[in-house]
């Protein structure tokens, strides 16, 4: 089965060939990032040759661990010469993270924004060189490249209300079964336990740091009708308007990427997830 946006997930080979001046794939102009956490130097794995590098805690801050504001977004993608015409390819040690950036760079208006699956391991599973350090990014000193923010990307508390009654719409849970059915916070910082009332729960994995319903054990992302069969099961199906959430946004980040590669018209991610939710409960 062919989706609608599958050429947005990178295999190693697709991105070697892009890096060499393939004929078969034409960018006008691309960008490689690496999303890490934390300072550059800490990253052992070495990187893409032309990568750039960003650091996630960059784009979100606690306490609820939500996006930036849109001002700051905005820097962050000019000091990375992005603009909304720039093809982004993302990749990292984990899937997960350069979801959550794929998400927040797509929010923020970039129209062509791409995964490579498996990331750096996968990379590296193939012999593919790699360097020791990052590209060095060049601070656009002029006048900012103004971006246009995606709002249907991202729900609001008040949006997940008005679609928790609403038939056309469905609010999924990507946290663990466990998260889901009030077991467990998942989290060391969380106290209550839960979930949004008459949320779906749409798989993830064993804990807030695994997403084995999605990811094969190498970390790349599962075949996706397998994917799109589970949630076929819950009813959680594109022909909906379908808002995602999680503890604080990144596995529902990648969940939102996975109905995007899919081709589903109506997505977002609720930012706040559970950790808003549950302290802003009366």
């Amino acid at each position: 089965m062919h989706f609608k946006n599958q050429h947005k997930l990178l295999s190693p080979v697709d991105l070697k060939r892009l890096i060499e001046g393939s004929k078969d794939q034409i960018y006008p102009k691309f960008m490689i990032v690496f999303v890490g956490s934390g300072k550059q130097n800490d990253v052992k794995d070495g990187f893409i040759p032309g990568s750039m590098y960003l650091d996630i805690n960059l784009i979100e801050g606690g306490p609820l661990w939500n996006l930036v504001s849109m001002e700051q977004l905005e820097i962050i993608l000019n000091n990375l010469g992005i603009s909304n015409e720039t093809t982004v390819i993302i990749y990292g040690q984990q899937l997960m993270a350069a979801a959550r950036a794929a998400w927040a760079f797509m929010y923020a208006g970039v129209d062509d924004v791409r995964l490579v699956n498996g990331g750096i391991h996968a990379w590296k599973a193939l012999g593919y060189e790699v360097e020791e350090h990052p590209s060095i990014i060049q601070v656009n000193k002029g006048p900012l490249n103004r971006i246009s923010p995606k709002s249907t990307y991202l729900a609001t508390r008040s949006d997940v209300e008005k679609s928790l009654n609403d038939k056309d719409s469905i609010v999924v849970d990507v946290r663990s079964w466990n998260e889901y059915t009030g077991k467990t916070t998942g989290y060391d910082y969380m106290k209550e336990k839960g979930r949004i009332p008459n949320s779906i729960w749409g798989y993830a994995g064993s804990d807030p740091y695994h997403m084995e319903d999605f990811e094969e054990k190498n970390g790349e992302l599962k075949n996706l009708e397998e994917i799109k069969g589970l949630w076929e099961k819950s009813g959680i199906t594109p022909q909906k308007k379908v808002i995602f959430y999680c503890g604080t946004g990144w596995r529902a980040s990648e969940a939102f990427f996975i109905a995007h590669l899919m081709g589903w018209p109506t997505i977002s991610v609720y930012d706040g997830g559970w950790l808003e939710w549950s302290q802003s409960e009366e």
